[in-house]
């Protein structure tokens, strides 16, 4: 005979658990189906004399209300996560071959040369300038933005030097500082990157983003597409 601690038949009830090799015949786990077997066997061999107090019974009740509200929440919540994900791999999918701007310093510059990004600018921030180095750290270019409005400001770089001659397309970093409170510091930059391809680990894991020269992020840190 199968028994659990309990000295209950699961076997008896209708309840595959498992045989005497304690090999699994039919499931690990009891159901809600299980639970009202268990409830209407113990109310159907319960002591005469000492039946079961209406609280406790009450209390069976609310416990397999709360089991079957819980599971059917489980259920819907992983509806919703389903077609959450579903809905973020077609999004991130439709992004290939597309620019989008995230958090970054390294930019690799688009067919007609030119690198375009975002600066987060401090308030009472003056004299911002962006320098693009080449991949020696040599500067190549400084764009003078001068004193502008604190919050996010897009900057693009034509692909030339200060003299104005084209240089030749290769990776650049992206330099952002300003005065702020009488000292230079440096400021967060974006830049728009090109999608090379999308993957996910698993199907609950978050979609991960292949960017051209700066790699793999994941697709919530995207904070713009670029039309």
């Amino acid at each position: 005979m199968t028994s659990t601690s309990s000295g209950l038949d699961l076997n008896a009830l209708g309840i595959k658990s498992y045989d005497s090799s304690n090999t699994v015949t039919q499931k690990t786990q009891l159901d809600q189906s299980d639970f009202l077997k268990l409830l209407t066997t113990q109310l159907k061999n319960q002591d005469p004399l000492k039946p079961v107090e209406n609280e406790a019974f009450v209390a069976q009740m609310a416990q397999f209300s709360s089991l079957s509200g819980i599971t059917e929440m489980n259920t819907k919540l992983g509806s919703i996560l389903d077609s959450l994900n579903n809905n973020q791999l077609s999004t991130a999918t439709g992004l290939v071959g597309k620019y989008v701007l995230t958090s970054g310093t390294k930019a690799v510059p688009d067919g007609t040369g030119a690198v375009y990004g975002a600066i987060t600018i401090p308030e009472g921030a003056t004299d911002t300038t962006v320098a693009i180095k080449d991949s020696t750290g040599a500067t190549i270019r400084t764009l003078k933005l001068g004193a502008v409005e604190d919050g996010v400001h897009e900057f693009a770089w034509d692909g030339k030097n200060d003299a104005g001659e084209a240089v030749e397309p290769g990776p650049v970093t992206i330099e952002a500082t300003a005065n702020v409170g009488g000292k230079r510091e440096a400021l967060a930059t974006s830049v728009y990157a090109l999608v090379q391809s999308v993957s996910t680990a698993t199907p609950n894991s978050p979609m991960t983003l292949d960017l051209l020269g700066i790699g793999s992020v994941t697709f919530d840190k995207v904070q713009k597409i670029s039309s």
